[in-house]
């Protein structure tokens, strides 16, 4: 059974997610926050993320191998009224050894815990605890001790698809939905550091209302067709929902 250690979010260039969710589960896996992000889908049934569930995250990492066991050490944890993260850091700094990762919900944000280091999404890379950048005031509402069960796997519903004729389908149903919808999709061509060629897919829209900001869509960048296609079928599915 192997220890597990928190690690840099990995926002692996052509496959990231900016979100909380997928970037604890990056810092502990390993695997890129777009990888992660596709796991939380699978296990969620959902096409898009704007936050993450409890049981979508702790499943997700259940597919990798680590188990998720609720851990209170006897404070009331809430949203409203738990423990701040400052008081939370307080009170278990015995039991917070160099072996134990915790992974915590304060202030709806996800962040991992070990000893006496922290990591999150907007942290990027384990740093101290006492980092300005932690928002000590944050309320707990729930920690989960990890475990590994076994090796940490990246499982296959995390990767991207490769298939080149379902990327040609979902690229014609979305240049038609876009269409629809009166978007434009702006295409960049770039090159990783081993010379192979990418694209990313950027949705461009006229009007003062931003539908990444609002939480509709993860982004305005895409990194292939079918993620297109999933963000437009959710704008579609804002302006019906809007129009009546």
């Amino acid at each position: 059974m192997k220890n597990l250690t928190i690690k840099s979010v990995n926002h692996q260039r052509g496959d990231t997610n900016r979100y909380c969710g997928p970037a604890v589960i990056s810092a502990i896996t390993g695997m890129a926050t777009g990888e992660a992000a596709r796991l939380i889908r699978h296990v969620g049934g959902r096409k898009a993320i704007r936050g993450s569930s409890v049981r979508e995250v702790t499943d997700a990492l259940a597919m990798c191998g680590i188990k998720s066991e609720y851990q209170s050490f006897g404070m009331k944890l809430s949203r409203s009224t738990g423990p701040t993260l400052a008081a939370w850091l307080k009170a278990t700094v015995k039991e917070r050894t160099a072996n134990r990762v915790f992974l915590i919900v304060a202030g709806h944000h996800w962040q991992l815990v070990q000893g006496r280091r922290i990591v999150c999404g907007i942290l990027g890379s384990p740093t101290s605890v006492r980092d300005k950048r932690v928002k000590r005031r944050a309320r707990v509402a729930n920690v989960y001790e990890l475990h590994s069960t076994g090796a940490i796997t990246t499982p296959p519903e995390a990767k991207k698809a490769k298939s080149v004729d379902a990327n040609r389908n979902y690229r014609s149903k979305a240049q038609s939905l876009a269409k629809k919808l009166g978007i434009t999709i702006e295409i960049e061509r770039f090159y990783e550091f081993d010379g192979s060629r990418c694209y990313q897919y950027w949705i461009q829209y006229d009007g003062d209302f931003d539908y990444s900001d609002n939480g509709i869509i993860d982004g305005h960048c895409s990194y292939d067709w079918q993620e297109v296609f999933w963000k437009l079928e959710e704008i579609e599915k804002h302006q019906k929902e809007q129009a009546a």
